[in-house]
């Protein structure tokens, strides 16, 4: 089967990104996506598989094989979790399976982990597989307020 600009322009649409953003994802430039999605321009095997990486799908979707999703959005979710849950436990992989038929799933691989790790860590247990980030960074220095004489002598009433 051909490359199916529609396929492209949809699941990039139904992850929220602009032309831009997905060349920047997929390193390559704004052009090649604008003119891949108009249908002028016939990717490669080499730009096909960039833009997979960057829309965390199949080649083969982008070609129009393999399951049929019932809305661009449908297929987002799925295939981003299908990219992402390599790296999940089995706990993970369960609790991500029962929230893919909600409409704010997520859609992109990175959001799949997000949400694994988070639940993860709101569940108690032990197995994070990476540190947040706001844990190893320094906390900004708290600048104190001044207060006025007012202030100091306004009673707090509870």
């Amino acid at each position: 089967m051909p490359f199916e600009p529609r396929r492209l322009r949809d699941l990039r649409e139904a992850k929220g990104l602009s032309q831009q953003q997905l060349a920047r994802f997929a390193g390559m430039s704004q052009s090649v996506i604008a003119k891949s999605e108009r249908g002028g321009n016939l990717p490669g095997s080499e730009i096909l598989d960039k833009l997979a990486q960057g829309l965390d799908c199949t080649i083969d979707y982008l070609h129009g094989r393999g399951p049929h999703y019932d809305s661009p959005s449908a297929a987002a979710t799925h295939m981003a979790l299908e990219v992402a849950q390599r790296s999940f436990t089995d706990d993970q992989r369960e609790k991500c399976r029962r929230v893919l038929p909600h409409p704010d799933a997520p859609k992109t691989a990175d959001a799949w982990r997000s949400f694994a790790e988070m639940f993860t860590m709101a569940s108690g247990s032990k197995t994070a597989r990476r540190p947040l980030a706001l844990v190893d960074e320094p906390m900004p220095a708290i600048k104190p307020m001044s207060v006025t004489r007012h202030q100091r002598n306004r009673k707090l009433i509870p």
